[in-house]
């Protein structure tokens, strides 16, 4: 169900609306039309949720923000697909300003279609099934969506559309379709009795303050720090072994002596004497002489021989038939008639015809460029801390590690949790319109009799959005109802109700810690420990040495018209440094200014800055030849005569018979190979084969001889005892040791610390003032005339706010221009172009 709906539509660029002005002396009123300078307006308190999202009392808040472009247009914070509902048969996604096709659905609301081109201001609801459709601070207020924000737009089998939801999380509307931003409504402006002189109804929203409060989160306490032992280092002699006595032993001394020993007596012994032998060699028969029988084939010869080929016999011939050739005459055709048809003659014409009509094209204009080197920060200038290591030595020695002491152990404090609501803002109640509220409402009341005081106010309580509605036709004025829902027309206050709505005071979830028993500490009995132990000693402490780091730039060109050098050339070059005309005097222009003009031709992959001159191409025309009928086709009747054919026929002459022929036998020459030596036997001699043999025969036998062996003498030593062995008394001195060990110094020990408290700061908007109605004089057709306007808009200019065309005519970019300026300059963004902003503007008012 919709809550809220758009206010009557006004032309866009400029409002009209029913002056009332007096004259100087004259009596009664006149109507006259003036021309107000209608901007948008400021919005006033908003609600921030935690994720930056904004939402706004009013309907007309929001648009107001809107329309001013200062609105933080709400972003999703879930990711969920589209599921569609029964009856829905597709799903696709659009933006929220191409809504304006679905105008019949917008119309079935009271929506007008084309406003969603400014965005949408739709009243955050929950979901029927428990979960957000927009994020619990938000719920209630009106929140902005962005005419590019993604939606899920929910079709029918037909294709009509249905419904919409939020493209990234799913989320609805309050409605099938959001409610969207309306022009800015038509303002109330008052005549006065002063001349030239026009008065304005504003709307000053509600002042929101941002207060900032502490909050305990924790009380202040105390707790027992344990204060450890310290220890001191001993050094001590210990004895390792007393003075003692012990024998040594004094080893015998030998001495050595050598003497001559015959090993072996001399003597003889026998030699052998090898046998020598002698080599004699002799020849041997192997195989004796002997004869072998070898046959000697026979030999051929060929001789030719006449022979019988074909025997002597009679054949049998078939003489055939004798013909002879004879011509005759035959007709192949009749005589007859045949229709022929004079084909058609044609000439030659040449036509000329228009090919490409005459065009303008825009063509780039080569600018002398030059490259501007900037220098742009890659790294600032630092220090860069160098950790320098500890040099260390291990020491390895038996001490005592830790005496025998009282331990105190510290029990930390015990806290718990505690979450407490802490109110932000009080419980007020409202006037709300729709059936959403009914569920909710403590009083309803039909919207036809609901008609709010001069205070805004209906039974004690505040209205949610309020104008006036114009008079029925010959009735009073039906009072000032709810602006965002209500047609001008009035025609739809019998359909829906206003609820008396209770609206909860707002609190915020706080977390604190509580104490839940204090820190204490305990008494532990620790014995003294001994081992060996390895340790390391500092030989020398680990530092941080600071190394200073230059900045580091890098050089980027970047590329810019070089205005002297076109100078140079002949361009003309404006004061805003815009190049306007070439060195031939031609205008140029801005790719961007011209594009998508009509009979313009322009390359689209120009860059918009890009600057292009006007080409004019003439029109191209073309000689085409047509062929044109000189003589129309026509049909003649010609005469066949009768076709004649010469053939020539075979007559037989004697008919066909046999004869019986004689053939002669026929004779051929063969070649024979006969015998010309019968084969036969001869006897060849083998001679006897012989083969050399070496013998080897003794020529002197082996014997002995005597050969003398000298006697064997060695030289042998051997240990002879000098001085016997015996043992002496020696002296052992005792032996020490230095020990260093750690004894305590002073025994551990408790303190008492106090722990502060923690605070937590929080922030909330506090309403300071009430909404308010005030009068503001304002520019109109009675003071703005065209030559006054044209000054607002070349002090604009001159300000650095472009009001576009400066012609006299109030058209919307100016408008938007005096909201930027107001906005700068800290001047109220009302809605008009009043006259604190003309004196502002250096501008005499009249």
């Amino acid at each position: 169900m919709k809550t809220a709906t758009q206010a009557p539509s006004a032309p866009r660029r400029a409002r009209r609306a029913l002056l009332v002005s007096s004259a100087a002396g004259a009596a009664g009123t006149a109507f006259c039309s003036a021309l107000l300078l209608a901007a948008p307006a400021a919005h006033a308190g908003m609600v921030t949720d935690q994720h930056g999202n904004v939402g706004y009392d009013t309907a007309q808040e929001c648009d107001a923000a809107v329309l001013a472009g200062t609105a933080r247009f709400y972003q999703p914070v879930t990711t969920r697909r589209a599921v569609r509902k029964a009856g829905e048969a597709s799903v696709r996604p659009i933006r929220l300003s191409e809504l304006a096709s679905a105008s019949a659905q917008a119309a079935a609301q009271g929506y007008s279609a084309a406003d969603y081109s400014r965005g949408a201001c739709d009243l955050g609801i929950r979901h029927v099934q428990g979960r957000y459709d927009i994020t619990p601070e938000l719920v209630g207020k009106y929140v902005p969506f962005s005419p590019d924000m993604r939606l899920n737009l929910f079709s029918d089998a037909a294709g009509q559309p249905v419904r919409v939801t939020m493209g990234q999380c799913d989320n609805g509307f309050s409605g099938n379709l959001p409610r969207p931003v309306p022009a800015a409504p038509v303002p109330k402006v008052v005549a006065q009795a002063v001349p030239n002189q026009c008065l304005a109804t504003i709307l000053i929203p509600a002042r929101f303050e941002t207060r900032t409060e502490q909050i305990l989160k924790t009380p202040a306490t105390r707790r027992e720090e344990l204060v450890p032992a310290t220890y001191k280092t001993v050094t001590e002699q210990v004895l390792v072994s007393p003075e003692m006595s012990r024998q040594v032993p004094v080893p015998a001394e030998l001495r050595t002596v050598a003497e001559d020993v015959v090993v072996r007596p001399a003597g003889t012994r026998d030699e052998p004497v090898p046998p020598t032998f002698k080599t004699r060699t002799e020849q041997l028969e192997t195989q004796a002489a002997t004869t072998r029988v070898e046959v000697v084939p026979a030999t051929y010869k060929t001789v030719m021989q006449k022979v019988e080929d074909v025997p002597a016999h009679t054949i049998r011939s078939v003489i055939p038939a004798e013909f002879k050739n004879v011509e005759e005459r035959v007709m192949i055709a009749a005589a007859t008639t045949r229709t022929e048809t004079v084909p058609a003659t044609y000439r030659t014409e040449v036509e000329r015809i228009l090919v490409r009509p005459e065009v303008t094209q825009y063509v780039p204009v080569t600018l002398p460029m030059r490259g501007v080197p900037e220098q742009r920060l890659l790294q600032a200038a630092g220090v860069r801390a160098q950790a320098m290591p500890a040099v260390m030595r291990t020491v390895v020695e038996p001490v005592e590690v830790r005496a025998a002491t009282v331990q105190k152990q510290e029990v930390p404090a015990a806290y718990e949790i505690v979450t407490e609501q802490v109110k932000v803002s009080e419980p007020y109640r409202e006037w709300r319109r729709g059936r959403a509220w009914v569920g909710q409402a403590i009083d309803v009341v039909p919207l036809r009799g609901f008609v709010v005081d001069a205070t805004g106010q209906f039974r004690g309580y505040k209205v949610e959005g309020r104008t006036k509605v114009a008079a029925a036709a010959g009735g009073p004025s039906r009072g000032i109802i709810d602006t965002g829902i209500t047609p001008a027309d009035n025609a739809q206050l019998e359909d829906d109700v206003m609820c008396l709505v209770e609206i909860p005071a707002q609190y915020q979830t706080v977390t604190r810690k509580v104490l839940k028993a204090p820190a204490t500490t305990t008494d532990i009995a620790v014995p003294a420990e001994y081992r060996n132990i390895a340790k390391q000693v500092v030989v020398r402490d680990a530092g941080v040495r600071l190394v200073p780091e230059p900045a580091r730039y890098h050089t980027v060109w970047r590329q810019e018209v070089d205005l002297d050098k076109a100078r140079e050339l002949g361009f003309q070059i404006a004061a805003n440094g815009e190049v306007t005309h070439g060195p031939g005097g031609e205008p140029l222009a801005r790719a961007s200014a011209v594009a998508g003009q009509p009979g313009v031709a322009i390359d689209r992959a120009l860059a918009p800055d890009t600057y292009v001159r006007a080409v004019r191409i003439a029109a191209e025309y073309r000689n085409v030849n047509r062929y044109v009928v000189d003589q129309p086709a026509t049909v003649r009747v010609i005469d066949v005569p009768a076709a004649w054919r010469t053939i020539v026929r075979r007559v037989e002459v004697a008919p066909a018979r046999v004869e019986d022929v004689a053939v002669p036998a026929t004779y051929k020459t063969v070649p024979t190979r006969v015998v010309d030596t019968p084969e036969r036997t001869r006897v060849v001699a083998v001679p006897a084969e012989h083969q050399a043999v070496t013998y080897r025969e003794l020529d002197t036998p082996a014997a002995l001889r005597p050969v003398s062996v000298p006697a064997l003498v060695q030289r042998i030593e051997h240990q002879e005892v000098a001085r016997a062995a015996s043992v002496r008394d020696e002296v052992v001195p005792a032996v020490y040791r230095t020990e260093t060990r750690q004894v305590i110094d002073q025994p551990a020990s408790t303190h008492w610390v106090d722990v502060p408290a923690e605070y937590e700061t929080i922030t909330r908007q506090v309403k300071v003032a009430e909404a308010r109605e005030v009068q503001r004089e304002v520019m109109c057709e009675t003071n703005a005339a065209p030559d006054r306007i044209m000054a607002v808009q070349h002090a604009l200019q001159g300000a650095g706010f472009n009001p576009g065309p400066v012609n006299g005519v109030l058209a919307q970019e100016t408008l938007n221009a005096v909201a930027r300026y107001q906005q700068a300059r800290g001047l109220p963004v009302n809605g008009y172009l009043d006259i604190d902003t003309v004196r502002a503007l250096g501008v005499a008012p009249n």
